[in-house]
C-alpha cells in the first residue's frame, strides 16, 4: 500500500508542476506554426486546395494593394516571431521545421512583394482559373456532387478575380503577354468542357451550373480582351535579377552558393554528361547493339492493350523495386492510374504528367496521364504501340514518375511529420528525386533486356544540365528568351519549336529547371557520405528509406539530420 501511495504521490506532484522552458517554446511554436500555415493557405486558397486542404475552396485570391501590403505586415511579423526561436532549444525536428516556416515565408514575399508576379504575369490568374476548378474535380475527399458547391462558388468568384487582374497587370514582358492570349483559349474550352459534363452528370443542379458557367466564361472572354489590348513591357523583364536569383537559392532550396557558382556547376555538369553521352554512343555502335531490329507486329492491337500495358509496366516497376529490394514500399499506398489526359487538359499538357493527390487528402489516388490513343489504330499506329510495349520503353517514365519516381517519394512524403512538412513540396527533392530514380533503377538491372536505354538516361542527364546554365542566364540576364532557346536548340541538337515552349516555362518559374540535376546531384552526394560512414552495415534500402521519410524539404536539411 505505501509503494502505490508512493507512487501515486510523484505522479500527482508531476501532474501538477508547471511545463519546462523547453516545453512552453515548444508548445507556443507549434501554435505559431499553425498559425502561419493557415495565414498562408487562406491568401492562396488554391494552392491549399491542390495540397488537400478544402476549407478555403470556394474564392480565389485576393491581390488587391491593400491586402496585398496586409500580407507583407503579417509575413514581416511571422519572420520577427520565427527568429525568437533562433536561440530557444527546439527538438530538432521542430527546429527544422522552424527554418522550412523562414524560408516559406521569405519566399511568399519575394514572389509577392519583391518580384510582384500578380502585377506582371497575366498567367497566374488563368492558371488559377483552371486550377481552381481542376483540383475539386480531382479531389475524391467526398463525392463530387457535395463538391458542387464550391464549383459553383469559384465560378461565381472568378469575375471579380480577374476583374483585379485587370487592375493590376502593367506592361508584362511580351512572351507572357503571348502566351496568356493563347492559353485563356484552353482555359475557356476547360470552363466549358467542364460545365458540359457536370449538368449531364447532375441535371438537377444544371441551372446552377449554367448560370455559374456563363459569368465565368464572360468574365474569361472580357480577360481575353484586355490581353489583347494590354502594350507588353520590356521583352527581359522576366527575369529576377542576380540578387533575388541568390536570395531565391538560399531561402528556397537552402544551397550555400550564388548564381555565379551555380553557372559554373551547371557548365561543368554540362561537359561532363555531353562527354559521357557520347562515349555510350560510340560503344553502342562498337558493339553493334541496336533498339529497332525487326519484329513481327500482331494485327489484332487496341486501344485497350495499349492502355493496358501502360497500367501493367506501373505494377511491373513496382514490383521490380520491391524484389531488389531497393527501398520500401508500403503495402497500403496509394494506387498510381495510367489515364489519358482528360479532354479539358489536352491543351496544356502536350506530352506525360503524373498527378499527385494532395498530401493533406484522404483519398490518395495518383493518376499519369499519357497521351491519347486513337479508338481504330491505323497499321501504322499499331506497329508504334507494338514496339513500345515489345520494348517495355514506358518503364523510364515510370521511374520517373510513379516507381521510384514522383508517385512513392510524395506518397510517403505525406504520411509523417508535421503539417509543416507535409506542405512543402521543394522541387530540389521531388524532381532530384525523380531524376536520381531514373539512374538507380538502371543500375539496379531494370533495363538488363536492353542495354541501349541507358542512352536516354545520359540524356536526361544532359538535358538537365542544359537547364541550369539556362535558367542561370535567363533569370541574371545574360540569356533574352531568343538567345536561350537557340543556345538550347544548338547544344542539344533539338526541336526548336519545343525548345520554345521549354524556355517559355523557365522564365516564368525560376529555380525550377535548375533543381532536377543540382537536387539529383545532393542526393548522390550525400548517398556517399552516409556509404563512407556506414561501410559495410551501408544498405541502399536504408538510405532511400530514411531520405523519403523526411518529406519533401531541402535536401540540405536531409542531410543534416541523417548525419547528425
Amino acid at each position: 500500500m505505501r509503494a502505490y501511495f508512493a507512487w501515486g504521490l510523484i505522479i500527482l506532484v508531476l501532474a501538477a508542476a508547471p511545463l519546462s522552458a523547453e516545453s512552453k517554446a515548444e508548445k507556443n511554436f507549434a501554435k505559431l506554426s499553425a498559425e502561419i500555415m493557415q495565414n498562408l493557405q487562406e491568401f492562396w486558397p488554391v494552392r491549399a486546395t491542390m495540397m488537400g486542404i478544402h476549407d478555403y475552396d470556394n474564392h480565389f485570391a485576393d491581390y488587391s494593394p491593400r491586402n496585398v501590403e496586409n500580407k507583407r505586415k503579417e509575413l514581416r511579423k511571422f519572420l520577427a516571431r520565427l527568429y525568437k526561436y533562433k536561440s530557444v532549444r527546439l527538438p530538432h525536428d521542430m527546429d527544422i521545421d522552424r527554418r522550412l516556416l523562414r524560408g516559406n515565408c521569405e519566399i511568399a514575399n519575394l514572389r509577392l512583394i519583391e518580384v510582384g508576379y500578380h502585377n506582371k504575369n497575366p498567367n497566374l490568374y488563368i492558371g488559377d482559373a483552371a486550377d481552381g476548378i481542376y483540383y475539386i474535380l480531382i479531389s475524391d475527399y467526398i463525392p463530387l456532387r457535395d463538391r458542387l458547391d464550391n464549383i459553383i462558388a469559384r465560378m461565381h468568384a472568378l469575375p471579380q478575380f480577374l476583374q483585379r487582374g485587370e487592375r493590376n497587370l502593367n506592361a508584362p514582358p511580351p512572351i507572357w503577354l503571348e502566351y496568356a492570349g493563347e492559353n485563356i483559349n484552353n482555359v475557356i474550352e476547360f470552363y466549358n468542357t467542364v460545365t458540359t459534363q457536370l449538368t449531364s452528370q447532375f441535371p438537377d443542379r444544371s441551372a446552377e451550373l449554367e448560370e455559374a458557367s456563363k459569368k465565368a466564361i464572360a468574365a474569361l472572354n472580357h480577360f481575353k480582351q484586355f490581353l489583347a489590348g494590354l502594350t507588353p513591357g520590356d521583352p527581359g523583364s522576366f527575369a529576377i535579377g542576380k540578387e533575388y536569383f541568390d536570395y531565391m537559392l538560399r531561402h528556397q532550396y537552402f544551397f550555400d552558393f550564388d548564381a555565379d557558382s551555380l553557372l559554373k556547376i551547371g557548365e561543368k555538369l554540362l561537359a561532363e554528361s555531353q562527354k559521357a553521352y557520347d562515349e555510350y554512343v560510340e560503344k553502342m555502335n562498337e558493339e553493334g547493339r541496336r533498339d529497332d531490329a525487326p519484329i513481327f507486329i500482331p494485327a489484332s492491337i487496341t486501344r485497350q492493350d495499349v492502355l493496358d500495358y501502360y497500367n501493367w509496366e506501373i505494377n511491373a516497376v513496382k514490383e521490380f523495386i520491391i524484389d531488389r529490394d531497393l527501398l520500401t514500399v508500403p503495402e497500403d499506398v496509394g494506387n498510381c492510374v495510367a489515364v489519358e489526359t482528360p479532354i479539358f487538359l489536352r491543351g496544356v499538357i502536350g506530352s506525360i504528367a503524373y498527378e499527385p493527390p494532395g498530401p493533406f487528402d484522404s483519398a490518395q489516388t495518383g493518376y499519369f496521364y499519357v497521351r491519347p490513343v486513337p479508338e481504330n489504330l491505323t497499321d501504322e499506329q499499331k506497329k508504334e504501340y507494338y514496339l513500345k510495349m515489345h520494348n517495355r520503353s514506358f518503364r523510364g517514365s515510370v521511374a520517373h514518375e510513379a516507381y521510384p519516381g514522383h508517385h512513392l517519394q510524395l506518397q510517403l512524403a505525406g504520411r509523417g511529420g508535421s503539417d509543416v512538412r507535409k506542405w512543402q513540396m521543394n522541387n530540389a527533392l521531388i524532381e532530384g528525386w525523380a531524376l536520381y530514380c531514373e539512374e538507380m533503377i538502371y543500375e539496379a538491372g531494370l533495363y538488363e533486356d536492353n542495354p541501349t536505354f541507358y542512352r536516354r538516361v545520359l540524356g536526361g542527364v544532359r538535358f538537365r544540365a542544359a537547364r541550369i546554365v539556362v535558367d542561370v542566364k535567363l533569370q541574371t540576364g545574360q540569356f533574352d528568351y531568343d538567345q536561350a532557346v537557340t543556345w538550347m536548340s544548338e547544344t542539344l541538337d533539338a526541336d526548336t519549336s519545343w525548345i520554345k515552349r521549354e524556355v517559355l516555362r523557365y522564365t516564368v518559374d525560376p529555380g525550377q529547371p535548375m533543381s532536377y540535376l543540382m537536387g539529383k546531384r545532393a542526393i548522390m552526394e550525400l548517398r556517399e557520405i552516409i556509404k563512407a560512414r556506414e561501410g559495410e552495415n551501408f544498405s541502399l534500402k536504408s538510405f532511400h528509406d530514411r531520405l523519403l521519410a523526411e518529406g519533401s524539404i531541402p535536401v540540405s536539411l536531409i542531410r543534416e539530420k541523417m548525419l547528425r
